[in-house]
């Protein structure tokens, strides 16, 4: 598809002007899964959405274009981009297709393949010597895991440079599997996870070839579990996902470094309806100086209940659904958006993929360009106002909302649908200092109950607009 770029001018609703930063939202192409992108965001690398893993690249000036090699046997991993677009790492299928390997494509020269020859304890493991998962911003750097034969055929961390070939990285335990997920631009610090001898992953990093642990486990629990998924371009900041202790939410987790030493683990928080026990929250990308990441939700644990995430810490962790309604932009209801996937250093452009709920159903790419690239205000908060999180939610019944309002002022507090109809009125007129509560019934305002999905919840008055997302289920 060349030039498939469409601003989605009648596919969403513009509001009026928010209290603070805008976002546009356009689609790029059908048909593929962007995961890695450019410094500047204009060239977009993933796997084809048709089956067998099909590496592409993505400009404006050339459309969606397949890079080719189907993959064999194994199939799976992530490409990388470099930062300039130059050049793409994937696992790719060997010429004649009787195997899976890792491979370096460079702009003019096309693919190299970097195994055979494999680390000595390597082997071809059900049609695949190994799979590539990230590049680093130099393009010198391809990590991923390789297949070691024999008992248990345990998949291994591995890194690749031009000198040095396909090397393994090393684990904790004799037996145990490992994966390299991330690198930062450089390559010195690559991060992923390491097997436990119970099982469960750990998060991890190497840093110049060191192990690093990034939890502390407790074999006992599954407290210290998770995985790293994105390194900054620096190597300082790195996210993922790992356990909160107290709420046992599987929740979107970041780590930084200062002066050489790795801090505990900060959980950064999860989508507003994710269960507890089944739920899970991954930080999948993050920006240079760690401002703001995206990644996946799925509520409860199935790929059947997905959106994506964007967490900043001036907002938390909320859906990518609220956070464009709250810089005014609703998703058009016929496409629903289930992963974020990338973010560009400076953290001004986001991009993800979803589907289409009409025929023939295209899955389809899109990215958000934010107009500035530090933390906005609060969605829930602004000059004084808070419109606290919707109780329950997800809701058959009752939904509470509570706000606060700093002074005497003219409030409405009104419901909205994801096409930016609005639905119901619950607060109209002025309204006293201090804090206030409403409730949503479910209904529309003719009384005829709203249908189950995505609502929003807006609250309005002349210092600002903020708003709050609502799951009615039936």
């Amino acid at each position: 598809m060349k030039k498939s770029v469409a601003l989605l001018a009648t596919a969403a609703v513009l509001l009026g002007s928010p209290a603070h930063a805008a976002a546009t939202f356009e689609y790029l192409f059908d048909n593929g899964y962007p995961l890695s992108v450019s410094s500047d965001g204009s060239v977009v690398v993933g796997n084809g959405a048709t089956g067998q893993y099909i590496p592409f690249r993505w400009t404006q000036a050339t459309g969606f274009v397949s890079l080719g090699r189907p993959q064999n046997g194994g199939a799976g991993g992530a490409p990388g981009v470099s930062a300039d677009g130059t050049r793409v790492a994937s696992s790719i299928g060997s010429l004649d297709g009787t195997y899976t390997t890792q491979g370096l494509w460079t702009l003019g020269s096309g693919w190299q393949e970097l195994m055979p020859p494999i680390p000595a304890d390597g082997g071809n493991v059900d049609g695949s010597y190994g799979n590539v998962w990230a590049l680093s911003g130099n393009g010198e750097v391809v990590v991923g895991l390789y297949w070691r034969a024999g008992k248990g055929n345990r998949a291994h961390a591995s890194k690749w440079t031009p000198a040095t070939g396909v090397v393994d990285l090393g684990g904790t335990t004799t037996g145990q599997s490992s994966r390299a997920n991330c690198v930062n631009h450089d390559g010195s610090v690559i991060a992923g996870w390491v097997e436990t001898p119970q099982g469960p992953w750990r998060p991890a990093a190497w840093v110049d070839g060191a192990l690093v642990l990034l939890t502390n486990y407790d074999p006992t629990t599954i407290a210290g579990t998770g995985e790293c998924r994105a390194v900054s371009a620096s190597g300082d900041v790195i996210t993922g996902f790992s356990s909160d202790p107290v709420s046992q939410q599987r929740a979107a987790t970041m780590w930084k470094r200062t002066n050489g030493i790795w801090g505990p683990p900060q959980i950064l928080g999860w989508v507003d309806g994710s269960e507890p026990s089944n739920g899970i929250n991954i930080a999948s990308a993050v920006s240079y100086d760690g401002s703001i990441v995206v990644g996946y939700c799925s509520f409860d644990g199935t790929p059947f209940a997905t959106t994506g995430l964007v967490w900043t810490a001036a907002t938390g962790v909320i859906d990518v659904n609220e956070y464009l309604a709250n810089n005014g932009v609703l998703v058009d209801p016929n496409f629903t958006i289930q992963n974020m996937t990338a973010v560009t250093p400076d953290g001004r452009q986001l991009f993800g993929y979803g589907q289409m709920l009409t025929p023939p159903y295209a899955r389809r790419a899109f990215r958000i360009t934010r107009s500035i690239t530090a933390g906005v205000t609060p969605p829930a908060t602004v000059a004084g106002i808070v419109l606290a999180a919707p109780s329950p939610n997800p809701s058959s019944s009752l939904t509470r909302l509570d706000f606060e309002l700093p002074g005497a002022a003219a409030a409405e507090l009104a419901v909205f649908d994801v096409s930016g109809r609005r639905v119901a009125t619950l607060v109209q007129g002025e309204q006293s200092p201090g804090r206030h509560s409403a409730t949503w019934d479910g209904r529309e305002a003719g009384g005829e109950p709203a249908a189950a999905g995505v609502y929003f919840a807006r609250l309005t008055t002349p210092l600002g607009s903020v708003s709050r997302r609502i799951v009615r289920s039936n």
